[in-house]
């Protein structure tokens, strides 16, 4: 393990379980909180592809129920009507907070803090091959270049009709968030992890804001 990775690791660990130290007991009273709403499974699992190809379960918390998400004809493109999603479920969905469980997912190794965003496997497999060799020779992450620049994914695939959405991704969606992915490893560092990091919270907090130019 080079030194990079040997850091980049060092810190996933600290801050995963700083991250759950905190979060914690904030996930306690939000699992409540659905259980109370009638949700039976608060926990949502699903598999993503990993590092070297291998399937993982990644951690959510449930913003949409079971029954709801199956009327959706593409739902592993996340693009359920929001009449469909509770006020309390979206503000979950809008802030990342539903990713939360995800820093479980960090400390088994499963993710990275940093790196290309875990994908679906039909969801994978729409990014050019030379680009899927390369996603796959690092470990995915909790935000990566690809997801900030296309945080306005599902806004774009609203625009589209649903039985065309999948096509869409494949031909337009993919292709470009995948190049951003492999010029983020072809250009992974600590000073690179640091900007997405410093990032994250800035796209988050204000959907249009625009990064700078010469960052990457």
């Amino acid at each position: 393990m080079n030194t990079y990775k040997f850091i980049k690791r060092f810190f996933d660990i600290i801050f995963a379980l700083l991250g759950i130290l905190i979060c914690f007991p904030f996930l306690g009273m939000l699992v409540i909180i659905l259980l109370a709403k009638g949700e039976n499974q608060p926990l949502f699992r699903q598999q993503r592809v990993g590092k070297n190809g291998r399937l993982f379960t990644l951690y959510k918390l449930r913003t949409i129920k079971k029954n709801k998400a199956s009327l959706n004809k593409v739902p592993h493109l996340s693009t359920t009507n929001e009449n469909q999603i509770s006020s309390f479920c979206q503000f979950l969905r809008n802030t990342k907070i539903d990713e939360f469980p995800q820093f479980f997912n960090i400390l088994k190794g499963d993710l990275s803090f940093i790196g290309p965003r875990p994908l679906l496997p039909e969801i994978f497999y729409a990014y050019p091959l030379d680009i899927q060799k390369d996603i796959l020779t690092v470990k995915p992450g909790l935000s990566g270049m690809g997801s900030l620049a296309f945080r306005n994914e599902n806004q774009l695939l609203k625009k589209i009709p649903k039985k065309d959405q999948l096509d869409f991704y494949h031909y337009y969606i993919g292709p470009q968030k995948g190049e951003l992915e492999k010029y983020y490893i072809q250009n992974q560092s600590l000073w690179t992890d640091l900007k997405i990091l410093v990032l994250t919270p800035c796209v988050l907090l204000c959907p249009n804001f625009n990064i700078p130019k010469g960052w990457f």
